[in-house]
């Protein structure tokens, strides 16, 4: 019998990519699971989750305290995924990003010192904290130097969650994982899959920077295994406020569009602009989460970058759009 068997779950943001992936999983594993979400739509049809598979699905915002705290009431693991994830937007405007990711990150918190059987809260950090750093591989315990807006307020949740944790002994993990993708993203920004996009309609794909930055890209499939992996240790452990880094082995962005091309067939050459931005290379040590949760990515990039260009050609090839309407696109890019 699997660990999740029964067990009663909460998903915020579960319309987003992890968050699809993650409820996915959950349910396979025999959870009983809502899905908590302004978008109850987004990647969820996608997955197969409809109405009548996935009732359990509300439609939600993580700063209504009141309504959130009657949802979380009675669950045993909490997962929070629900943020205003687009470093850009973020800038542009900073005061929806503060509130979500960080008032959001309260309430959720809050809601979960009431709940007397909650066994793990786990919380959605995010590798673009890091910044620059003197030493690599950056471990969890290194300094949190990024200061774009998404990033501070991503800092800020996290902070949040291991000040619940010291002070008043909340169940709460960290999760900090590299750069997801897969089929069903609806961040059609994202290098990935806009170089993908690009690459099947004959156009150049575009890389914004210099195309010299290293980074870790991880499926899907393996991000969402590393939370579960990560909620079911520290509840069994009864850890609180550990911080768990997911990643994998690096690859320059040039790199990375080089191989979309060729797995393509794209005879294409990459535009490369050359602007400066607040991204850096990254180095991730996960070696804690092989260690203590016996985590690895078991998704080569080559796998995962095939599956998502399958699947967005075949949809290309139905006649579809990634997504099903732009309401839906626009509610699942909120999220994680």
């Amino acid at each position: 019998m699997s660990f999740w068997d029964g067990k009663k779950v909460l998903v915020t943001g579960a319309s987003g990519l992890i968050g699809g992936y993650l409820c996915k999983a959950l349910i396979d594993e025999g959870a009983i699971v809502t899905g908590y979400d302004m978008n109850i739509h987004g990647t969820l049809p996608l997955h197969g989750l409809h109405r009548d598979v996935f009732p359990d699905r509300v439609n939600g915002d993580i700063l209504n305290y009141d309504m959130l705290n009657h949802f979380i009431q009675g669950k045993e693991f909490v997962f929070h995924l629900a943020a205003n994830s687009g470093v850009e937007e973020s800038r542009m405007i900073p005061r929806k990003s503060l509130d979500l990711n960080v008032m959001g990150t309260v309430n959720v918190l809050e809601a979960c010192q009431h709940v007397p059987t909650l066994k793990a809260v786990t919380i959605a950090s995010s590798n673009h904290i890091y910044g620059e750093q003197n030493e690599y591989p950056a471990s969890e315990s290194a300094p949190l130097n990024q200061l774009d807006t998404y990033s501070v307020s991503k800092i800020c949740a996290d902070y949040i969650a291991r000040m619940y944790a010291h002070n008043y002994g909340t169940p709460a993990v960290i999760i900090r994982n590299t750069n997801c993708y897969g089929p069903y993203d609806p961040h059609i920004k994202h290098i990935i899959p806009s170089a993908i996009l690009s690459a099947l309609k004959g156009q150049q794909p575009v890389i914004k920077g210099t195309g010299d930055t290293k980074k870790g890209y991880l499926f899907t499939t393996d991000v969402a295994a590393g939370i579960m992996d990560a909620a079911e240790w520290s509840a069994t452990h009864e850890a609180k406020g550990e911080v768990f880094n997911l990643s994998t082995d690096r690859i320059s962005v040039n790199a990375l569009v080089g191989t979309i091309l060729t797995l393509t067939g794209a005879d294409l050459e990459p535009k490369i602009l050359g602007s400066e931005n607040d991204q850096n290379d990254e180095d991730l040590d996960w070696s804690k989460a092989k260690t203590l949760l016996g985590w690895e990515p078991k998704v080569s990039l080559e796998d995962g970058l095939k599956a998502t260009i399958d699947w967005i050609r075949n949809r290309d090839r139905n006649g579809n759009s990634i997504y099903t309407s732009e309401s839906e696109l626009q509610g699942a890019a909120r999220k994680e």
